[in-house]
């Protein structure tokens, strides 16, 4: 496929995998570099998805049910489609290697596949896409207190933090655990990868805080800014949300994320599968363990993620509405 044949926008990627463990890893891998993905568990449910949609790249297991990854390659070569191919195996055999190439794909990656591999294979095929930078851009979770953005969007940030992307947690307020909510909230962090910092308690006028908000926003310059949602009983994360909102303008995708006290007027419309990261953030909520909060519990996150899960694939999901 060249890239004139290339429409605007985000690459579209179609994933096919039987295993769903892998497929869902794949996934997030590649949505977290914004990327369009969906995904398939066969051959002939793919080649439906592709015919019914416009894909760029297919990322394909070579051994499946039914019509298999060689077959499904030859498909997908043919001049009416003709993508990029990008084949996965866990077979070493040089025939089983050299079959793989003559059916048409493009490069063949082995198991466990390597994420950066891929990565690199990607950037290689769509050099427009990806023009020769610094490093991404940071992302930024802003919360109303310690324990939110582990909740709410921790997943989410472990996902950024393994796609080479900085992550700060910028705090609002202690909350009523005071320092060992601050302790707490500082071993989450570090769990997660990311960084985290908490507004000058010396800041009490709501000038004063939102100035502070927004000198930290311009100077990390995030690429995705998290801020709880408006939808709130709890009335600081209610002014957390209104505080960000000043603050966020200029950040290019901004979402509202799911709180403890969130009502039913939070309405997301997007959902992002972390179940590859959720060991990472339950790690993160371990360290909540002796706030004594329920939905600071591994069990509860855990719960409202598969809950959540039954809007995209039933995997565990963390909720999002898109504020900008």
């Amino acid at each position: 496929m060249t890239d004139a044949r290339r429409s605007s926008g985000p690459l579209r990627v179609l994933v096919v995998e039987d295993a769903m463990d892998q497929a869902l890893l794949l996934r997030s891998l590649l949505e977290a570099q914004g990327y369009k993905v969906q995904t398939a568990q066969d051959g002939s449910h793919a080649l439906e998805l592709f015919d019914a949609g416009e894909f760029d790249l297919v990322v394909t297991d070579l051994n499946l049910p039914g019509m298999d990854g060689f077959d499904l390659t030859k498909e997908l070569k043919q001049p009416q489609r003709n993508p990029f191919v990008i084949a996965v195996t866990g077979y070493m055999h040089q025939t089983y290697i050299e079959s793989a190439y003559r059916a048409g794909v493009d490069h063949l990656l082995h198991k466990p596949l390597q994420p950066d591999e891929l990565l690199e294979r990607i950037v290689e095929y769509f050099p427009e896409l990806h023009p020769q930078a610094e490093g991404p851009r940071p992302v930024l979770a802003l919360a109303a207190r310690p324990g939110d953005a582990t909740f709410g969007c921790g997943g989410s940030l472990v996902r950024y933090r393994e796609a080479g992307h900085e992550v700060l947690i910028y705090v609002l307020d202690h909350g009523p655990h005071g320092d060992v909510a601050e302790a707490s909230a500082r071993v989450a962090a570090e769990a997660m990868g990311a960084r985290i910092l908490f507004a000058d308690a010396s800041t009490d006028t709501p000038v004063e805080r939102q100035l502070l908000l927004e000198r930290v926003i311009k100077e990390l310059d995030p690429a995705v800014a998290f801020i709880p949602s408006r939808a709130d009983d709890d009335p600081d994360r209610r002014e957390a949300h209104r505080l960000s909102l000043s603050g966020v303008g200029e950040v290019p995708e901004v979402k509202g994320y799911l709180t403890p006290t969130s009502t039913l007027e939070f309405r997301p419309d997007t959902f992002e599968i972390v179940s590859p990261q959720m060991s990472a953030k339950l790690d993160a909520v371990l360290a909540y363990a002796d706030l004594g909060e329920i939905p600071l519990t591994g069990r509860f996150v855990q719960s409202a993620a598969r809950w959540w899960g039954r809007f995209k694939d039933f995997a565990e999901v963390e909720p999002f509405e898109t504020i900008s």
